[in-house]
């Protein structure tokens, strides 16, 4: 919830302790960023994010923006009236998964920054595809919940393959429980060694 990543930034909060910071870095083999939205600590819930750029919500200050940017990023402060990002898409730098209820002209723009096709869909009955499916460009882990066809319809959208998995003992809004990029990840300590080992791979972790 507090924190977002590609495979080269990640997003933390300005207050961030500085062993996440140390994690994030270890774990996760990027450059950091500490950047708040709009004054708040709830990235991973805000922000979109894939290798070629980041929808932010319109709550964004435009310094808190502009930060983004010097580290790279192409961003979208979106003015999209469902403007938890984070919760909403899901994507990697092959394809995405929208909320349904995103206005359609919005979700356009954002494939521009994007650079890639933002199909409508569920996962397990819920909208906010965002906070039930972790995406990456090596797979993808969906909410428990996901049915056969979802889970279809994920592969197609997301071009890679994946499965469905919990976190943090039994917890299926698994963008909630861990951050993942193509080097690592960063789990909840109540997840368990099974739930990390169906994580690794879904997402392609195992070497």
């Amino acid at each position: 919830m507090f924190i977002k990543t590609n495979d080269s930034v990640t997003m933390l909060p300005i207050d961030s302790m500085k062993k996440l910071e140390e994690a994030a870095v270890a774990n996760l083999k990027t450059n950091v960023v500490r950047v708040s939205a709009g004054d708040s600590n709830l990235l991973g819930i805000y922000v979109a994010m894939n290798s070629n750029g980041a929808i932010v919500p319109n709550v964004m200050r435009e310094e808190e923006a502009a930060g983004l940017r010097k580290a790279g990023l192409n961003v979208l402060v979106s003015a999209e009236k469902n403007n938890a990002h984070g919760n909403n898409i899901a994507v990697n730098d092959k394809g995405g998964i929208i909320n349904p209820h995103v206005e359609r002209a919005e979700a356009k723009r954002m494939e521009d920054v994007l650079g890639v096709e933002l199909v409508p869909m569920s996962v397990g009955a819920y909208s906010t595809v965002g906070s039930a499916c972790i995406a990456t460009n090596t797979g993808f882990l969906a909410h428990y919940k996901a049915g056969e066809d979802e889970v279809r319809a994920l592969r197609d959208a997301l071009k890679v393959e994946g499965s469905r998995g919990t976190v943090n003992t039994g917890t299926g809004f698994v963008a909630y429980g861990a951050v993942v990029n193509r080097n690592g990840y960063i789990a909840g300590e109540s997840t368990t060694a099974f739930e990390l080992g169906r994580l690794e791979e879904a997402l392609g972790l195992i070497k």
